[in-house]
Protein backbone atom coordinates (compact mmCIF):
# COMPACT_ATOMS: atom_id res chain seq x y z
CA UNK A 1 0.00 0.00 0.00
CA UNK A 2 3.03 2.09 0.75
CA UNK A 3 4.14 2.42 -2.44
CA UNK A 4 0.82 2.59 -4.12
CA UNK A 5 0.64 5.71 -2.15
CA UNK A 6 3.89 7.03 -2.91
CA UNK A 7 3.81 6.50 -6.78
CA UNK A 8 -0.13 8.22 -6.93
CA UNK A 9 1.47 11.17 -4.25
CA UNK A 10 4.40 11.64 -6.28
CA UNK A 11 1.95 12.00 -9.73
CA UNK A 12 -0.09 14.87 -7.72
CA UNK A 13 2.97 16.56 -6.54
CA UNK A 14 3.62 18.63 -9.57
CA UNK A 15 0.35 19.48 -10.36
CA UNK A 16 0.08 20.76 -6.82
CA UNK A 17 2.85 22.27 -6.59
CA UNK A 18 1.98 24.56 -9.97
CA UNK A 19 -1.32 25.63 -8.45
CA UNK A 20 0.19 26.84 -5.20
CA UNK A 21 3.15 28.46 -7.30
CA UNK A 22 0.27 29.93 -9.85
CA UNK A 23 -1.51 31.45 -6.74
CA UNK A 24 1.53 33.01 -5.16
CA UNK A 25 2.20 34.61 -8.55
CA UNK A 26 -0.99 36.01 -9.17
CA UNK A 27 -1.36 37.25 -5.29
CA UNK A 28 2.50 39.47 -5.64
CA UNK A 29 0.96 40.79 -9.44
CA UNK A 30 -1.97 42.09 -7.68
CA UNK A 31 0.00 43.82 -4.91
CA UNK A 32 2.28 45.29 -7.35
CA UNK A 33 -0.42 46.25 -9.33
CA UNK A 34 -1.91 47.83 -6.38
CA UNK A 35 1.49 49.60 -5.45
CA UNK A 36 1.77 50.77 -8.93
CA UNK A 37 -1.66 52.64 -8.43
CA UNK A 38 -0.83 54.29 -5.17
CA UNK A 39 2.76 55.14 -6.77
CA UNK A 40 0.76 57.55 -9.46
CA UNK A 41 -1.95 58.76 -7.49
CA UNK A 42 0.01 59.26 -4.01
CA UNK A 43 3.54 59.51 -5.23
CA UNK A 44 3.58 63.26 -4.49
CA UNK A 45 2.20 62.77 -1.01
CA UNK A 46 4.81 64.25 1.48
CA UNK A 47 3.99 61.38 4.21
CA UNK A 48 6.50 58.74 5.08
CA UNK A 49 4.64 56.18 4.36
CA UNK A 50 3.23 57.01 1.05
CA UNK A 51 6.15 59.21 -0.57
CA UNK A 52 7.95 58.82 -4.11
CA UNK A 53 10.77 56.64 -3.32
CA UNK A 54 8.72 54.77 -0.80
CA UNK A 55 6.56 53.14 -3.61
CA UNK A 56 8.92 52.89 -5.75
CA UNK A 57 10.57 50.24 -3.45
CA UNK A 58 7.31 48.95 -2.79
CA UNK A 59 6.41 48.24 -6.40
CA UNK A 60 10.05 46.83 -7.24
CA UNK A 61 9.56 44.42 -3.69
CA UNK A 62 5.89 43.05 -4.55
CA UNK A 63 7.22 42.59 -8.29
CA UNK A 64 10.86 40.82 -7.60
CA UNK A 65 8.16 37.54 -6.22
CA UNK A 66 6.18 37.26 -9.12
CA UNK A 67 9.18 37.26 -11.63
CA UNK A 68 10.43 34.50 -8.96
CA UNK A 69 7.63 32.66 -8.80
CA UNK A 70 6.94 32.66 -12.85
CA UNK A 71 10.77 31.13 -13.00
CA UNK A 72 9.77 28.17 -10.57
CA UNK A 73 6.41 27.65 -12.89
CA UNK A 74 8.41 27.08 -15.94
CA UNK A 75 10.75 25.13 -13.86
CA UNK A 76 7.77 22.97 -12.91
CA UNK A 77 6.42 23.06 -16.35
CA UNK A 78 9.44 21.26 -17.79
CA UNK A 79 9.53 18.42 -15.11
CA UNK A 80 5.72 17.94 -16.37
CA UNK A 81 6.58 17.08 -19.85
CA UNK A 82 9.34 15.34 -19.08
CA UNK A 83 7.28 13.21 -17.24
CA UNK A 84 9.22 13.62 -14.02
CA UNK A 85 7.24 13.13 -10.85
CA UNK A 86 8.81 14.84 -8.00
CA UNK A 87 10.95 17.85 -7.24
CA UNK A 88 13.98 16.83 -5.25
CA UNK A 89 13.69 17.01 -1.69
CA UNK A 90 16.44 19.61 -1.26
CA UNK A 91 14.96 21.66 -4.27
CA UNK A 92 11.62 21.83 -2.30
CA UNK A 93 13.26 22.90 0.63
CA UNK A 94 15.30 25.54 -1.08
CA UNK A 95 12.33 27.20 -2.99
CA UNK A 96 10.50 27.27 0.30
CA UNK A 97 13.63 28.97 2.08
CA UNK A 98 13.77 31.43 -0.42
CA UNK A 99 9.46 31.91 -0.62
CA UNK A 100 9.82 32.68 3.02
CA UNK A 101 12.65 34.94 3.07
CA UNK A 102 11.35 37.13 0.59
CA UNK A 103 9.41 38.63 3.02
CA UNK A 104 12.01 40.04 5.61
CA UNK A 105 14.09 40.90 2.52
CA UNK A 106 11.25 43.23 1.53
CA UNK A 107 10.48 44.80 4.87
CA UNK A 108 14.46 45.18 5.39
CA UNK A 109 14.98 47.13 2.16
CA UNK A 110 12.08 49.26 2.94
CA UNK A 111 13.28 50.39 6.20
CA UNK A 112 15.14 52.10 5.05
CA UNK A 113 12.66 55.05 3.77
CA UNK A 114 11.41 55.43 7.50
CA UNK A 115 12.57 57.40 9.73
CA UNK A 116 11.54 54.63 13.10
CA UNK A 117 13.00 51.50 11.02
CA UNK A 118 10.60 49.12 13.51
CA UNK A 119 7.72 50.92 12.05
CA UNK A 120 7.69 48.64 9.16
CA UNK A 121 6.83 45.46 11.03
CA UNK A 122 3.54 46.94 11.35
CA UNK A 123 2.72 47.12 7.78
CA UNK A 124 0.57 45.17 6.22
CA UNK A 125 3.82 43.66 4.26
CA UNK A 126 4.36 41.68 7.38
CA UNK A 127 1.14 39.47 6.77
CA UNK A 128 2.13 37.87 3.56
CA UNK A 129 4.27 35.48 5.84
CA UNK A 130 0.74 34.00 6.17
CA UNK A 131 0.38 33.44 2.84
CA UNK A 132 3.42 31.38 2.31
CA UNK A 133 2.61 29.28 5.37
CA UNK A 134 -1.66 28.59 4.45
CA UNK A 135 -0.46 27.84 0.90
CA UNK A 136 2.39 25.33 1.99
CA UNK A 137 -0.49 22.74 3.24
CA UNK A 138 -0.79 21.83 -1.25
CA UNK A 139 2.67 20.44 -0.34
CA UNK A 140 0.95 18.04 2.01
CA UNK A 141 3.96 17.74 3.35
CA UNK A 142 4.08 18.06 7.59
CA UNK A 143 8.04 18.78 7.49
CA UNK A 144 8.07 21.35 4.78
CA UNK A 145 4.98 23.28 6.28
CA UNK A 146 6.35 23.41 9.93
CA UNK A 147 9.76 24.18 8.16
CA UNK A 148 7.95 27.26 6.51
CA UNK A 149 6.64 28.49 9.84
CA UNK A 150 9.75 27.93 11.63
CA UNK A 151 11.80 29.74 9.15
CA UNK A 152 9.40 32.76 8.72
CA UNK A 153 9.29 32.94 12.58
CA UNK A 154 12.84 33.05 13.35
CA UNK A 155 13.34 35.29 10.67
CA UNK A 156 10.82 37.71 11.73
CA UNK A 157 12.20 37.56 14.73
CA UNK A 158 15.32 38.09 13.94
CA UNK A 159 14.10 40.98 11.87
CA UNK A 160 11.94 42.78 14.19
CA UNK A 161 15.09 42.64 16.84
CA UNK A 162 17.15 44.37 14.59
CA UNK A 163 14.81 47.08 13.25
CA UNK A 164 14.14 47.91 17.01
CA UNK A 165 17.30 48.33 18.16
CA UNK A 166 17.98 50.16 15.04
CA UNK A 167 15.33 52.60 15.96
CA UNK A 168 16.31 53.24 19.38
CA UNK A 169 19.81 54.18 18.01
CA UNK A 170 18.46 56.63 15.75
CA UNK A 171 15.73 57.96 18.67
CA UNK A 172 16.40 56.94 22.24
CA UNK A 173 14.06 56.50 24.90
CA UNK A 174 11.49 54.29 22.40
CA UNK A 175 9.64 51.13 24.28
CA UNK A 176 11.94 48.69 23.45
CA UNK A 177 10.96 46.02 25.86
CA UNK A 178 7.38 46.32 24.50
CA UNK A 179 8.49 45.89 20.87
CA UNK A 180 10.33 42.51 21.78
CA UNK A 181 7.42 41.46 23.42
CA UNK A 182 5.57 42.17 20.80
CA UNK A 183 8.20 40.56 18.20
CA UNK A 184 7.85 37.34 19.62
CA UNK A 185 4.31 37.16 20.17
CA UNK A 186 4.07 37.71 16.45
CA UNK A 187 6.86 35.14 16.21
CA UNK A 188 4.55 32.78 18.08
CA UNK A 189 1.85 33.26 15.98
CA UNK A 190 4.03 32.31 12.95
CA UNK A 191 5.37 29.45 14.25
CA UNK A 192 1.83 28.03 15.94
CA UNK A 193 0.57 28.91 11.93
CA UNK A 194 3.25 26.70 10.78
CA UNK A 195 2.84 23.57 13.03
CA UNK A 196 -0.88 24.34 12.37
CA UNK A 197 -0.19 24.25 8.25
CA UNK A 198 1.97 21.20 8.95
CA UNK A 199 -1.03 19.48 10.83
CA UNK A 200 -3.68 20.29 8.33
CA UNK A 201 -1.22 18.90 5.20
CA UNK A 202 -0.52 15.60 7.29
CA UNK A 203 -4.28 15.11 7.85
CA UNK A 204 -4.98 15.30 3.97
CA UNK A 205 -2.38 12.88 3.68
CA UNK A 206 -3.91 10.48 5.79
CA UNK A 207 -7.03 11.44 4.32
CA UNK A 208 -5.60 11.08 0.45
CA UNK A 209 -3.68 7.58 2.35
CA UNK A 210 -7.41 6.34 3.17
CA UNK A 211 -9.27 7.02 0.35
CA UNK A 212 -5.87 4.73 -1.92
CA UNK A 213 -6.62 1.91 0.54
CA UNK A 214 -10.31 2.29 0.22
CA UNK A 215 -9.59 2.25 -3.88
CA UNK A 216 -7.36 -0.83 -3.43
CA UNK A 217 -9.70 -2.81 -1.08
CA UNK A 218 -12.34 -2.44 -3.91
CA UNK A 219 -9.97 -3.60 -6.55
CA UNK A 220 -9.33 -6.26 -4.28
CA UNK A 221 -12.56 -7.61 -4.09
CA UNK A 222 -13.96 -6.91 -7.71
CA UNK A 223 -10.70 -9.10 -8.43
CA UNK A 224 -12.06 -11.83 -5.98
CA UNK A 225 -15.21 -12.09 -7.90
CA UNK A 226 -13.73 -11.76 -11.55
CA UNK A 227 -14.80 -8.51 -11.94
CA UNK A 228 -18.44 -10.14 -11.87
CA UNK A 229 -20.08 -8.15 -9.46
CA UNK A 230 -22.04 -4.81 -9.32
CA UNK A 231 -21.29 -1.72 -7.89
CA UNK A 232 -23.95 -2.20 -4.99
CA UNK A 233 -22.49 -5.63 -3.48
CA UNK A 234 -19.17 -4.07 -3.93
CA UNK A 235 -19.77 -1.24 -1.70
CA UNK A 236 -21.61 -3.45 0.57
CA UNK A 237 -18.29 -5.20 0.96
CA UNK A 238 -16.10 -2.37 1.59
CA UNK A 239 -18.07 -1.50 4.48
CA UNK A 240 -17.60 -4.67 5.94
CA UNK A 241 -13.79 -4.43 5.05
CA UNK A 242 -14.23 -6.99 2.81
CA UNK A 243 -14.47 -9.97 4.66
CA UNK A 244 -16.30 -12.94 3.88
CA UNK A 245 -16.86 -15.10 7.23
CA UNK A 246 -18.62 -18.44 6.10
CA UNK A 247 -21.97 -17.91 7.49
CA UNK A 248 -25.37 -19.41 6.77
CA UNK A 249 -27.53 -17.53 3.95
CA UNK A 250 -30.98 -17.40 2.03
CA UNK A 251 -29.62 -17.87 -1.93
CA UNK A 252 -30.71 -17.86 -4.80
CA UNK A 253 -29.30 -20.05 -7.51
CA UNK A 254 -29.20 -19.94 -11.02
CA UNK A 255 -27.37 -22.24 -13.21
CA UNK A 256 -27.66 -21.69 -17.17
CA UNK A 257 -26.72 -23.89 -20.02
CA UNK A 258 -25.93 -23.57 -23.58
CA UNK A 259 -27.99 -25.94 -25.34
CA UNK A 260 -26.23 -27.70 -28.38
CA UNK A 261 -23.20 -26.42 -27.52
CA UNK A 262 -20.93 -29.16 -28.68
CA UNK A 263 -22.61 -28.58 -32.56
CA UNK A 264 -22.14 -25.00 -32.26
CA UNK A 265 -18.52 -25.20 -32.02
CA UNK A 266 -18.29 -28.44 -34.19
CA UNK A 267 -15.95 -26.74 -36.72
CA UNK A 268 -15.34 -23.68 -35.23
CA UNK A 269 -11.46 -21.86 -34.50
CA UNK A 270 -10.77 -21.82 -30.89
CA UNK A 271 -10.87 -18.57 -31.61
CA UNK A 272 -14.49 -18.04 -33.40
CA UNK A 273 -15.26 -20.28 -30.37
CA UNK A 274 -13.71 -17.56 -27.51
CA UNK A 275 -15.75 -15.31 -29.46
CA UNK A 276 -19.12 -16.78 -29.41
CA UNK A 277 -18.46 -17.67 -25.72
CA UNK A 278 -17.85 -13.47 -24.87
CA UNK A 279 -20.43 -12.99 -26.95
CA UNK A 280 -22.79 -14.77 -25.14
CA UNK A 281 -21.44 -14.29 -21.19
CA UNK A 282 -21.69 -10.36 -21.76
CA UNK A 283 -25.07 -10.47 -21.74
CA UNK A 284 -25.04 -12.92 -19.54
CA UNK A 285 -23.06 -10.86 -16.86
CA UNK A 286 -24.43 -7.30 -17.36
CA UNK A 287 -28.14 -8.82 -16.69
CA UNK A 288 -27.18 -10.71 -13.66
CA UNK A 289 -25.12 -7.64 -12.09
CA UNK A 290 -28.24 -5.45 -13.31
CA UNK A 291 -30.08 -7.66 -10.57
CA UNK A 292 -27.39 -7.53 -8.01
CA UNK A 293 -26.24 -11.19 -8.73
CA UNK A 294 -22.81 -12.46 -9.09
CA UNK A 295 -21.37 -15.17 -11.49
CA UNK A 296 -19.68 -18.26 -9.28
CA UNK A 297 -18.10 -20.07 -11.90
CA UNK A 298 -17.74 -20.38 -15.89
CA UNK A 299 -18.60 -23.53 -16.84
CA UNK A 300 -17.78 -23.18 -20.69
CA UNK A 301 -20.99 -24.05 -22.16
CA UNK A 302 -22.94 -22.18 -19.26
CA UNK A 303 -22.29 -20.98 -15.08
CA UNK A 304 -23.96 -20.80 -12.05
CA UNK A 305 -25.13 -17.70 -10.59
CA UNK A 306 -25.50 -16.62 -6.94
CA UNK A 307 -28.27 -13.76 -5.59
CA UNK A 308 -28.26 -13.01 -1.98
CA UNK A 309 -24.83 -13.71 -1.53
CA UNK A 310 -21.97 -12.38 -0.45
CA UNK A 311 -23.94 -9.70 0.60
CA UNK A 312 -28.28 -10.06 1.61
CA UNK A 313 -30.26 -8.98 -1.61
CA UNK A 314 -34.21 -8.20 -1.40
CA UNK A 315 -35.96 -10.67 -2.70
CA UNK A 316 -33.01 -12.71 -4.67
CA UNK A 317 -35.59 -15.03 -6.09
CA UNK A 318 -37.91 -12.13 -7.74
CA UNK A 319 -33.94 -10.69 -9.26
CA UNK A 320 -33.18 -13.99 -10.36
CA UNK A 321 -36.19 -14.75 -12.88
CA UNK A 322 -35.97 -11.12 -13.96
CA UNK A 323 -32.16 -11.64 -14.38
CA UNK A 324 -33.10 -14.83 -16.38
CA UNK A 325 -35.36 -12.55 -18.20
CA UNK A 326 -33.26 -10.27 -19.31
CA UNK A 327 -30.71 -12.84 -20.11
CA UNK A 328 -33.44 -14.21 -22.63
CA UNK A 329 -34.51 -10.85 -24.27
CA UNK A 330 -31.00 -9.37 -24.87
CA UNK A 331 -30.27 -12.96 -26.17
CA UNK A 332 -32.76 -12.91 -28.46
CA UNK A 333 -32.00 -9.30 -29.83
CA UNK A 334 -28.37 -10.36 -30.46
CA UNK A 335 -29.44 -12.57 -32.34
CA UNK A 336 -32.09 -10.96 -34.41
CA UNK A 337 -28.86 -8.71 -35.57
CA UNK A 338 -26.52 -11.33 -36.64
CA UNK A 339 -24.21 -10.57 -33.60
CA UNK A 340 -24.85 -13.73 -31.98
CA UNK A 341 -26.24 -17.26 -34.18
CA UNK A 342 -28.98 -18.62 -33.46
CA UNK A 343 -28.91 -19.88 -29.37
CA UNK A 344 -31.49 -21.60 -27.25
CA UNK A 345 -30.61 -21.83 -23.29
CA UNK A 346 -31.41 -23.60 -20.56
CA UNK A 347 -32.03 -21.99 -16.84
CA UNK A 348 -32.47 -23.63 -13.68
CA UNK A 349 -33.64 -21.43 -10.40
CA UNK A 350 -33.99 -22.62 -7.00
CA UNK A 351 -33.82 -20.61 -3.67
CA UNK A 352 -33.02 -22.02 -0.16
CA UNK A 353 -30.45 -22.29 2.42
CA UNK A 354 -26.37 -22.17 2.13
CA UNK A 355 -23.42 -21.78 3.96
CA UNK A 356 -21.30 -19.44 1.90
CA UNK A 357 -18.10 -17.90 2.34
CA UNK A 358 -14.70 -18.08 1.18
CA UNK A 359 -12.59 -21.21 1.36
CA UNK A 360 -8.59 -22.27 0.68
CA UNK A 361 -5.57 -20.82 1.86
CA UNK A 362 -4.28 -17.01 2.58
CA UNK A 363 -2.45 -17.54 -1.13
CA UNK A 364 -5.71 -18.89 -2.91
CA UNK A 365 -9.07 -18.34 -2.00
CA UNK A 366 -11.94 -19.00 -3.82
CA UNK A 367 -15.99 -18.11 -2.96
CA UNK A 368 -18.03 -20.76 -3.04
CA UNK A 369 -21.95 -21.50 -1.80
CA UNK A 370 -22.19 -24.89 -0.19
CA UNK A 371 -25.77 -26.35 -0.25
CA UNK A 372 -28.27 -28.67 -1.78
CA UNK A 373 -29.69 -25.66 -3.28
CA UNK A 374 -26.91 -25.49 -5.74
CA UNK A 375 -27.36 -29.25 -6.51
CA UNK A 376 -31.48 -28.37 -7.08
CA UNK A 377 -31.20 -25.86 -8.94
CA UNK A 378 -28.59 -27.59 -11.38
CA UNK A 379 -30.93 -30.58 -11.80
CA UNK A 380 -33.90 -28.43 -12.22
CA UNK A 381 -32.07 -26.46 -15.07
CA UNK A 382 -31.38 -30.07 -16.49
CA UNK A 383 -35.23 -30.62 -16.70
CA UNK A 384 -35.31 -28.21 -19.44
CA UNK A 385 -34.69 -30.57 -21.99
CA UNK A 386 -37.26 -32.78 -20.86
CA UNK A 387 -39.96 -29.92 -20.80
CA UNK A 388 -38.75 -28.17 -24.42
CA UNK A 389 -38.25 -25.28 -22.16
CA UNK A 390 -35.76 -22.22 -21.22
CA UNK A 391 -36.68 -20.89 -17.79
CA UNK A 392 -37.54 -23.52 -15.04
CA UNK A 393 -37.90 -22.44 -11.34
CA UNK A 394 -38.42 -24.64 -8.19
CA UNK A 395 -42.38 -23.94 -6.19
CA UNK A 396 -39.66 -22.26 -3.39
CA UNK A 397 -38.77 -19.63 -5.96
CA UNK A 398 -42.52 -19.13 -7.08
CA UNK A 399 -43.42 -18.55 -3.24
CA UNK A 400 -40.78 -15.73 -3.33
CA UNK A 401 -41.61 -13.84 -6.53
CA UNK A 402 -44.46 -10.79 -7.02
CA UNK A 403 -47.49 -11.43 -8.40
CA UNK A 404 -46.28 -9.72 -11.82
CA UNK A 405 -43.66 -11.99 -12.44
CA UNK A 406 -46.21 -15.02 -10.71
CA UNK A 407 -48.39 -14.74 -13.45
CA UNK A 408 -45.84 -15.49 -15.98
CA UNK A 409 -45.21 -18.91 -14.39
CA UNK A 410 -47.26 -21.63 -16.03
CA UNK A 411 -47.67 -24.89 -13.21
CA UNK A 412 -45.58 -28.43 -14.95
CA UNK A 413 -45.59 -31.06 -12.50
CA UNK A 414 -43.94 -32.22 -9.28
CA UNK A 415 -40.68 -33.71 -10.45
CA UNK A 416 -38.33 -36.42 -8.53
CA UNK A 417 -34.85 -34.72 -9.10
CA UNK A 418 -32.10 -36.65 -8.70
CA UNK A 419 -30.36 -37.71 -5.05
CA UNK A 420 -33.82 -35.92 -3.50
CA UNK A 421 -36.25 -37.81 -1.57
CA UNK A 422 -39.30 -35.80 -2.65
CA UNK A 423 -40.64 -34.31 -5.03
CA UNK A 424 -40.29 -30.56 -6.24
CA UNK A 425 -42.69 -28.46 -7.71
CA UNK A 426 -41.82 -27.03 -11.01
CA UNK A 427 -42.57 -23.85 -12.90
CA UNK A 428 -41.94 -22.50 -16.31
CA UNK A 429 -41.67 -19.27 -16.70
CA UNK A 430 -43.00 -17.98 -20.50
Amino acid sequence: MDNLFHKQFKGEFLLREKLRTSILAKIFFAGSILASLNFFLFGNNNSEAFNHKALLYVMISLFSPVLFELSYLLYINRHIKKNLQAIPAMGQYLNAFIEISSPAIIMFLLSGQFHNPARILQLPISYTYFIFIILSTLRLNFRLSFFTGFVAAIEFFMLSIHLTHKSNVMEPGLPVVEDYLIAAAKSLALLLSGIGAAFVAGQIRKSINRSLQAIERESKIVNLFGQQISKEIVDEMIKNNGTVQSKMMRVCIMFIDIRNFTNHVADKSPAEIVKYQNAFFSIVVNAVTKYKGIVNQFLGDGCMVTFGAPVTVENSGENAVQAALEIQRQLNKEIKLGNIPPTNIGVGIHIGDAVTGNIGTTERQQYSITSSVVILAARIEQLNKEYNSQILVSENVMESIHNTTASRAEFISKADLKGWNKPVGIYKIV
